[in-house]
């Protein structure tokens, strides 16, 4: 089946075709899709909406004038119906290169991704980076699995010892004689034995083949499928899994002859399971891997502030304090700034990264700046004062036309400060963290 394929951004809207017959197509904003194309999408999401947190809905469902519409939220990444709807959703990234918005947004977002953190998105290679804007992220996601694959299988293909309990013609193993009395009473050329078989036959190669073979049906690249060909090649002495579910948890990463097919492992579940940051399922669909895009935000602004700080002490995630430090003899309400910066030579940084579009002129509307997130920023900047210092407190946003500049910081009391400021995508990144940590 020949795909249709569509590109739409965070916060675009979908809309049918049969309702706007002279609508055109405005690139990463608004799409309008032939009707079964359409039915199908929305069909997949409303079976999927009441089995999602309300915060963790990647669609929201709605209508204008009786007309059934989609808005796409703050989830990113690639949509497979059985209808051939190929649909890549990708984040609201400001750029200011309209000529060439759709490839250069692909890059930033696959350069992002590679950072993202318990993924196997860091094999995603420069090579992937640079491909073509009309190269589906699909196929990059297929090309690094073939990659992983075609890594591992170089030294050979993991055999392990497989016990098997059958008839057979010859005394192999271990007589298992009451199941022999049973089955061969008065059958003396046969014997039935439990034995052990140094097999390719195992779950993972299974695991590898029934994706491989799914990444056949679902690839329409030449060169990608060719390589799986290539692969399954070698894999003839093993099935497919007939129960993925089982073989997965037959499939120990904790043993270190596996631990390098970990990788390999987190793909195939991605694959196989559609296991990405959503749960979404249903009949209409072949494949969805979606992941919130603050998240993904929030593990690249650490990788850069790691890369770029020497001579800092760089801790994400920290558990350093709580809220309540003591209820009934526990400490209760973890905080997690993303991001604490240590240095010798500056004021202590406490940084929280927000995948949110502020507005700097709009003073009035407190610039869209949540509530919520000053409330944070006020707990972390109390809890890690010291008797002679208050920390610098950062909210880091990505840029946008309206918003290019740092805004004025914020004094919640004495010299406990914040500083909201912007990340552009289009300038260096390295001197955008110095001048971060620099504050």
């Amino acid at each position: 089946m020949k795909k249709a394929s569509y590109n739409i951004c965070e916060f675009g809207i979908i809309r049918s075709k049969e309702d706007y017959s002279d609508a055109e197509n405005f690139p990463l904003e608004e799409i309008y899709l032939p009707s079964i194309h359409f039915d199908s999408l929305y069909k997949y999401i409303s079976n999927n909406q009441d089995d999602s947190k309300d915060g963790e809905k990647p669609f929201a469902l709605s209508t204008k004038g009786r007309k059934r519409q989609i808005r796409v939220k703050n989830y990113v990444g690639v949509i497979e119906t059985k209808e051939g709807l190929h649909l890549e959703i990708l984040p609201k990234i400001h750029l200011n290169k309209p000529s060439n918005a759709e490839a250069e947004t692909k890059k930033v977002f696959l350069r992002m991704l590679k950072h993202l953190k318990n993924s196997p998105f860091v094999n995603i290679s420069k090579a992937h980076l640079e491909a073509p804007k009309d190269f589906p992220i699909l196929e990059v996601f297929i090309k690094s699995y073939i990659a992983e694959v075609e890594n591992k299988l170089q030294y050979g293909i993991k055999h392990d010892y497989i016990l098997h309990a059958e008839n057979v013609s010859f005394l192999k193993g271990k007589l298992k004689i009451s199941e022999n009395i049973k089955r061969n009473h008065s059958d003396k050329a046969h014997f039935y034995c439990e034995f052990s078989e140094y097999s390719p036959n195992i779950a993972l190669n299974r695991i590898i083949k029934s994706t491989l073979l799914k990444l056949l049906k679902l690839s329409n690249n030449y060169q990608n499928i060719y390589s799986i060909n290539k692969l399954l090649s070698h894999l003839e002495d093993v099935e497919s899994s007939t129960d993925i579910q089982s073989d997965f948890s037959k499939i120990n990463l904790e043993n270190k002859l596996l631990l390098k097919y970990k990788t390999v492992v987190e793909w195939s579940e991605i694959f196989l399971m559609n296991k990405s940051f959503t749960n979404f399922k249903g009949d209409t669909l072949n494949m969805a891997i979606l992941f919130p895009m603050e998240k993904i935000f929030e593990d690249y602004l650490a990788y850069l502030f790691k890369k770029y700080s020497e001579g800092c002490k760089i801790k994400t995630q920290d558990k350093s304090y709580f809220l309540i430090e003591e209820h009934r003899s526990e400490k209760r309400f973890g905080l997690r700034p993303d991001i604490v910066i240590d240095s010798e030579t500056a004021r202590q940084k406490v940084v929280d990264t927000k995948w949110k579009l502020l507005d700097e002129f709009a003073e009035r509307k407190n610039y869209n700046i949540s509530q919520a997130d000053i409330y944070q920023l006020y707990a972390y900047g109390k809890k890690y004062s010291t008797p002679t210092q208050e920390p610098r407190l950062v909210l880091l946003y990505p840029s946008n036309p309206k918003f290019t500049n740092k805004l004025d910081h914020f004094i919640y009391e004495g010299d406990l400060k914040l500083e909201v400021v912007p990340f552009d995508f289009t300038k260096d990144e390295k001197e955008q963290i110095e001048y971060i940590i620099g504050l």
